[in-house]
């Protein structure tokens, strides 16, 4: 077996593996926008991925036989690779190639002082980052119950300090903003001083999704939840505001119930735990729209998005 690990050269071919090998109809193999969104940001740097893909792939000759892919972003270090997608062919597997993948592009992140991880690895996957020396944390669901006590009978975190950062971890930048919220391929953002939403009617009701989370969070969450809660309640449909953390954000928010769902294409209990891993340390805050955790999955989704409230900040 004379394989090769390489940058990827040819979007097309990636995006027929995707589909053919990893997901059918998967959002990255459907959707050229979706694709270029999550592997050709700005950050890429060309003199490492020339066609601007920032993805490694193991080549038998020409032909692709595996994949790893990362999304580059500025956070938390200058030059960050997030970990979207690791597939090889069953062939492979036992090889060790899908290691050396995972190895070639630490290499590339650690050699400009750089950091890589991700955010949504399953509990199968730990063994994998932790013998390569990665933190590991875990990372749970919320949904917010609404004002500062939550309804009687549940009992209710109280306020937290927000952490401090890690003495080596920077924080988005406006620019990254406007290209992973404003001008989303595909999604409509609710952009707002405290937080970033995300609305949706699905077969299940209205979900919004609370995308990232600032320090000072509470007049915006109160607001959003309780003009589409009133929304969702004129259109007789459930209704519920979620949001991934480390710990609890602060009053009002309480763990997920096991068999709410997680997914909603369709609607699916799949666990209200994943993980976050990072090397050389973990991020100090995690937020839905990191890495890829919020994205359509594929071309033809039964979401409608809503378009955001307008709701004065005063």
């Amino acid at each position: 077996m004379n394989m090769q690990i390489r940058p990827c050269d040819d979007a097309a071919q990636l995006r027929d593996y995707i589909h053919t090998h990893w997901r059918a109809g998967h959002i990255l193999a459907a959707n050229e926008d979706m694709f270029r969104f999550t592997y050709c940001t700005p950050c890429v740097d060309r003199n490492i991925f020339p066609s601007g893909i920032s993805v490694l792939g193991l080549y038998d000759g020409i032909r692709m036989t595996g994949f790893l892919g990362a999304i580059v972003a500025p956070y938390p270090r200058k030059q960050s690779y997030w970990l979207a997608l690791w597939h090889v062919l069953p062939e492979t597997k036992g090889s060790g190639l899908g290691g050396k993948l995972l190895a070639r592009m630490q290499n590339i992140a650690e050699s400009d002082c750089g950091w890589i991880g991700t955010f949504g690895a399953g509990p199968e996957a730990l063994p994998v980052y932790l013998k390569r020396g990665y933190c590991v944390r875990a990372a749970r669901r919320w949904i917010y119950l609404g004002g500062a006590n939550g309804p009687a009978g549940i009992e209710m975190p109280g306020t937290r300090r927000a952490p401090e950062l890690h003495s080596a971890e920077a924080t988005p930048d406006e620019a990254w903003i406007d290209y992973r919220f404003r001008n989303h391929p595909v999604y409509k953002y609710d952009i707002r001083a405290g937080c970033i939403f995300r609305t949706e009617e699905n077969a299940w009701g209205v979900v919004t999704h609370v995308c990232r989370m600032g320090a000072d969070w509470e007049e915006d969450v109160r607001a959003v939840h309780q003009q589409t809660a009133a929304r969702a309640q004129k259109q007789d449909r459930q209704y519920l505001m979620d949001a991934w953390s480390f710990d609890c954000p602060g009053p009002g928010w309480s763990l997920a119930p096991e068999d709410l769902p997680s997914v909603f294409h369709p609607p699916e209990p799949r666990g209200n735990v994943i993980y976050a891993v990072g090397r050389p340390f973990l991020f100090t805050q995690v937020h839905k729209g990191d890495c890829d955790q919020d994205r359509p999955n594929i071309e033809t989704s039964h979401a409608t998005a809503l378009e955001p409230l307008k709701v004065s900040n005063k």
